[in-house]
């Protein structure tokens, strides 16, 4: 679904379904101009797209070739300018060092992530104490990749983060997707 032929079709399709969710997240992250910010599973780049704009430098992984081609034809200019960086890895794998960015943002992706605590872990890494996390998922996305309930998989989620080192789990409906999406924030504890 996510690289092959289709898949084209399919970065178009969530660029659109996306927009929304992304603006919303980027808006509840809430950048300074000056912050680094990584983004994980980008899928066709518009959120990459809308972070460049707003922030000094953003790291931006998805796991499909063809996301990670869509975004790189997206953000051109950014890359060109040194503020966006594209590389084809997973939230378990974030090529960026210790303490590094000031952000995190993922749409309709954390529940793809395999495996999940090692992926909250190296997010955790990644960012800065007092870093956040802010995730915008789909309700059925979360019920259909994770057999779990929104609020069972938030349980389990909250568990998983605090041990990673990301604690504060605030979570509410979104607006974007007419409220069917749960938000997530995270926040990085100081020191592990």
């Amino acid at each position: 679904m996510f690289d092959g032929p289709a898949a084209i079709v399919t970065a178009r399709v969530m660029a659109r379904r996306n927009l929304d969710a992304e603006r919303e997240a980027i808006e509840v992250l809430d950048p300074r101009p000056t912050d680094r910010v990584v983004a994980i599973g980008v899928g066709a780049g518009v959120g990459v797209e809308l972070l460049a704009r707003r922030v000094a430098w953003v790291f931006a992984v998805d796991p499909s070739r063809v996301m990670v081609d869509e975004t790189i034809r997206r953000t051109r200019a950014a890359i060109d300018d040194g503020r966006v960086v594209v590389a084809r890895s997973t939230a378990a794998r974030l090529g960026v060092a210790d303490g590094d960015v000031d952000g995190a943002i993922a749409v309709n992706s954390i529940q793809m992530w395999e495996p999940l605590a090692d992926s909250l872990a190296e997010v955790a890494r990644v960012l800065r104490p007092g870093g956040r996390l802010v995730t915008l998922t789909h309700d059925w996305a979360i019920e259909r990749s994770t057999g779990r309930s929104v609020d069972g998989w938030l349980e389990h989620l909250d568990g998983l983060a605090t041990a990673a080192g990301l604690g504060g789990l605030r979570s509410w409906r979104a607006k974007a997707e007419a409220g069917r999406s749960v938000a997530v924030e995270l926040t990085r504890r100081g020191g592990r």
